[in-house]
C-alpha cells in the first residue's frame, strides 16, 4: 500500500507540475496569442501557485519511492541478460527472467531518482534564491576537479548574484524537466498500453500469476516457492 501511495503521489503531482510548468514556459509564445492576456493571466497565476505548492507533494513522493524501492533496484547479472534481448519487447514470446524490477524498470527508477533530486534542488533554489543558491558552490566543486579547464571552459564563476543564480537555476530546471517528461511519457506508455497487464501492479496492487511467471520469473519463484495449483492473483507488493 505504501509503495503504491508513494508512486501515485509522485505521479499525480508530476503531471500537475508538468502541465503548469509548460503553461508558464509557453504562455507568451503560444497561449497568449491563442486566448489573450485577460484569459491567460488568471491561468498563469493559478498555475504558478499550484506549481510552487504541489512541488512539496512531489518531493515527499520521491522520498517515499526511493526509500521503499532502492534496495530492489540494485543492478545485478540478470539485468545484463534482460538488456541483451531488449527485455523481450521486440521479440514475441521472449520473457527474460527478472526479479520484482527488471532492468528497464531499474533504469526508469534511477532516472527518476537522479532527475527528481536535481529538479527538486533547482526548484528549491528558485523558491529560496537567497537561502539556497546552488550554482556558485557547484562551480567551485567543478573547478576543483579540473574538468571545466580540461574542456576549455576555464575557471567557472564562483561569485554569482541572486539574479544570476536564479537565471541558471531556471535554465537547469527547464532542461531537466523536458528530459524528465520524455522519460515519463515512455514509462506511461510501456506501463499502460505498451505491455499488457503492467498497469495492474500499480493500479490494483495485484498481477496475474501467469503474467508474473512470464515477466518476473525470479520474483515469482521467490514469492511463491512453487508454482500454484490453480491460477490466482499474486500481490505485487
Amino acid at each position: 500500500m505504501l509503495e503504491r501511495f508513494g508512486h501515485w503521489l509522485m505521479a499525480g503531482s508530476f503531471v500537475v507540475l508538468a502541465l503548469t510548468g509548460l503553461t508558464m514556459i509557453f504562455g507568451r509564445v503560444a497561449l497568449i496569442p491563442l486566448f489573450g492576456k485577460e484569459v491567460y493571466a488568471p491561468i498563469a497565476a493559478a498555475g504558478k501557485w499550484a506549481h510552487n505548492n504541489v512541488s512539496w507533494a512531489f518531493m515527499i513522493g520521491l522520498v517515499l519511492v526511493t526509500v521503499t524501492w532502492i534496495s530492489q533496484n540494485i543492478p545485478n547479472r540478470q539485468d545484463l541478460r534482460w538488456l541483451a534481448v531488449g527485455g523481450g519487447l521486440f521479440s514475441k514470446g521472449v520473457h527474460p527472467p527478472a526479479r520484482k524490477f527488471n532492468a528497464g524498470q531499474k533504469i526508469v527508477f534511477w532516472s527518476v531518482v537522479v532527475l527528481g533530486a536535481s529538479i527538486s534542488a533547482s526548484g528549491l533554489s528558485l523558491l529560496f534564491p537567497f537561502e539556497l543558491p546552488m550554482f556558485a558552490k557547484t562551480f567551485a566543486l567543478l573547478n576543483g576537479t579540473g574538468l571545466p579547464q580540461a574542456l576549455g571552459y576555464g575557471e567557472l564563476p564562483t561569485m554569482l548574484g541572486p539574479h544570476q543564480e536564479m537565471q541558471l537555476a531556471q535554465l537547469w530546471h527547464g532542461i531537466v524537466a523536458f528530459l524528465f517528461m520524455a522519460i515519463i511519457i515512455a514509462h506511461i506508455y510501456i506501463g499502460s498500453v505498451g505491455m499488457e497487464g503492467a498497469f495492474d501492479a500499480v493500479g490494483t496492487g495485484e498481477v496475474d500469476v501467469q503474467w508474473a511467471r512470464e515477466h518476473h520469473a525470479l520474483w515469482y519463484e521467490e514469492a511463491t516457492g512453487a508454482a500454484p495449483a490453480h491460477p490466482a492473483s499474486e500481490p505485487a507488493e
